[in-house]
């Protein structure tokens, strides 16, 4: 089973090198995978740097963020945490 839900990028820049790698530190931590998408349906491991920054997400997108795995809850709500953050950037 999963979770999914939606968030809007807030940080100024969006997703960029600093935030990818933010993103994938956090999810180090936690045994669930934890899957990214954008609008055009582009998917993105949050393991990897290089596929989150081929999502292309500015400023103001929505993704869907999915968490899969025993501990999926905790890592769909610090993931949350960290996109509504603005990844600490602003």
């Amino acid at each position: 089973m999963s979770i999914k839900q939606k968030v809007e990028i807030k940080n100024r820049l969006g997703m960029h090198a600093r935030p990818a790698m933010k993103l994938f530190e956090l999810v180090q931590s936690f045994e669930s995978e934890v899957m990214l998408r954008n609008d055009a349906g582009i998917e993105a491991e949050a393991s990897s740097v290089i596929a989150l920054l081929m999502l292309d997400s500015p400023k103001g997108q929505e993704i869907e963020i999915e968490a899969t795995g025993p501990d999926e809850a905790e890592a769909l709500a610090a993931v949350l945490n960290l996109i509504n953050s603005g990844f600490d950037e602003d």
